[in-house]
Order: structure tokens, then C-alpha cells, then sequence
């Protein structure tokens, strides 16, 4: 998931970023100026690999999506059985 917000004008220092399993939080202030916003995320959203880069006044906020554990493979095998 990418969010991309313009925040020209602010400076990193101005922005406040929080995240929960549920939203994703930012605020930035300067003055008499302000932006607040709150975005619902996807259960599948990875918060602990989530990278933030501000550029020119734009925040680009990257959320990978969790990574799929393969389940090993359930079955039984069947031996032949020499008869006694």
C-alpha cells in the first residue's frame, strides 16, 4: 500500500506519524497552519517493514503487505508393508 500526501511547506520536523494495526495517523503543524489525517489500513498491512520519505514537501508512505508463511504440507504417507 502507498500513501502519498503534499505537504509542501512543512518540514520533517513538523510532521507527526503514528501507526496502529488499524490507522495510520499524520499531523503536521507550522504557525496557524495545520493537516491532520487518519487512514483505515488492511488487516494484511506489515507495520514493522512501513518506510516513510518526505521530498520536496511530498510524504510518500510505503506499507507492504504482510508475508505469507507457506504451511508445510499435510498429508500421510502410506508404506508398503511386506506381509509377515
Amino acid at each position: 500500500m502507498l500513501i502519498v500526501v503534499d505537504l509542501g511547506g512543512f518540514t520533517r520536523g513538523e510532521i507527526s506519524l503514528s501507526m496502529s494495526p488499524t490507522h495510520y495517523s499524520l499531523e503536521a503543524r507550522r504557525g496557524d497552519q495545520w493537516f491532520r489525517e487518519a487512514i483505515d489500513l488492511p488487516p494484511n498491512v506489515d507495520l514493522e517493514r512501513a518506510r516513510e520519505r518526505l521530498v520536496n514537501g511530498v510524504l510518500e508512505i510505503l506499507l507492504p503487505r504482510q508475508r505469507r508463511v507457506s504451511a508445510p504440507a499435510c498429508g500421510t504417507r502410506r508404506s508398503r508393508r511386506e506381509p509377515p
